[in-house]
């Protein structure tokens, strides 16, 4: 025997007497209610039925290769005036190993003259670092740095002015946000301090907190 559809229980029950026009009425819109719910139930995706098969999607896509993992990039800069001249070369390096992290180095080289001693005197730094950043969500990320760097600094004596080799470990740690300038270039900002400085000791920074500007290439 055929099952009854929607169509055909109304049918049906408007040829009784004993149902009247509301109830005709509520039959109706429950079946019109029941035949649109179905409709949508077979219009909607189907989801994964498992657990196990939703962790298998999860996996698939955080296994997903990096477009252009490395990168390389860094700071110039120049300064030149009648007392003072500065120059500035940084070029940084580095593998982004995942969608949140990446790790890389830098290399750093400074040169200063002042003309203000007699003689002229100049200082030379030249070091290395390793950075790592975390990206807590584009474009904002934490930084943290450990730089190691050969520096001169000048020192007062009883004879005059002279330039004092030295050494310093720097460890800074803080935030920045990468803007992006293409598909590939990027430029970025950092706010650092460092954890390593001490006022009463000799230092290549002037001051604890750092801000720092430069660009960057993926390939």
């Amino acid at each position: 025997m055929r099952r009854a559809g929607y169509s055909d229980l109304l049918t049906r029950l408007s040829y009784h007497r004993w149902v009247n026009v509301p109830a005709r009425i509520v039959v109706f819109l429950a079946c019109l209610v029941l035949a649109v719910s179905a409709a949508a139930q077979e219009g909607e995706p189907e989801e994964p039925q498992t657990y196990k098969e939703k962790y298998e999607q999860q996996q698939k896509k955080a296994k997903k290769p990096i477009e252009y993992p490395w990168f390389v990039g860094g700071a110039v800069g120049f300064a030149f005036g009648s007392e003072t001249s500065y120059a500035e070369f940084s070029p940084v390096f580095g593998y982004r190993i995942s969608q949140k992290f990446q790790l890389g180095g830098s290399l750093t080289f400074r040169y200063r003259k002042d003309k203000r001693f007699e003689p002229d005197l100049s200082t030379t730094d030249f070091g290395g670092s390793i950075v790592g950043r975390y990206f807590v969500f584009d474009p904002i990320f934490l930084q943290a740095e450990v730089e190691r760097l050969n520096w001169e600094y000048v020192a007062r004596t009883e004879d005059g002015y002279i330039t004092v080799d030295s050494t310093y470990t720097g460890l800074y740690a803080g935030f920045g946000f990468v803007q992006q300038a293409g598909p590939r270039a990027a430029m970025y900002m950092s706010f650092l301090w460092d954890f390593a400085y001490d006022s009463d000791e000799p230092s290549p920074n002037t001051h604890p907190w750092l801000i720092r500007i430069g660009f960057g290439f993926k390939f």
